[in-house]
């Protein structure tokens, strides 16, 4: 195989890669939840000195959960696929276990979130902000429907 073949090879891969989140995105609320908390935590991680560790232990969070919503998805079609449409209990078995297994993930991003967020005196910082910058908190109440739309309705 020649280098140029290798390259298109390895190009396609990313293609089918991408084309795999974009089914993900489109096609699973609860990714498109976790999607919007990454993205509502970085934005109000602004308000927090955070060091590049904290950071990337925030990016691996993240990652641990998308993933595992991800996985359960290529689980939930491989499962459904292998059922043929009809009600089977090891399929479902193996369904709720990885629907387990991004629980998990979550749980303990919710704990991680805890234990790097949870300032009393940055929340009053933040609500000083946002209540004496009405354009940050109109844009707060516009950028929230965003959100709920995206999730809710895709």
């Amino acid at each position: 195989m020649t280098m140029r073949d290798s390259l298109k090879r390895f190009c396609r891969g990313v293609v089918y890669a991408v084309n795999g989140i974009a089914f993900t995105i489109r096609t699973q609320r609860n990714f498109r939840f976790h999607l919007s908390v990454m993205i509502w935590v970085l934005v109000f991680s602004r308000f927090y000195d955070l060091s590049r560790i904290e950071y990337a232990v925030l990016m691996l969070t993240f990652s641990s959960v998308l993933t595992a919503e991800a996985v359960n998805t290529a689980l939930e079609q491989a499962a459904d696929l292998a059922a043929k449409g009809k009600k089977n209990e090891i399929a479902g078995r193996a369904k709720d276990a990885a629907a387990g297994a991004v629980l998990i993930s979550a749980l303990f991003s919710a704990a991680v979130a805890f234990f790097m967020f949870w300032d009393i005196a940055v929340f009053g910082e933040i609500y000083v902000y946002f209540t004496e910058n009405i354009f940050a908190l109109i844009a707060l109440a516009v950028m929230s429907v965003i959100t709920f739309i995206f999730i809710f309705k895709g």
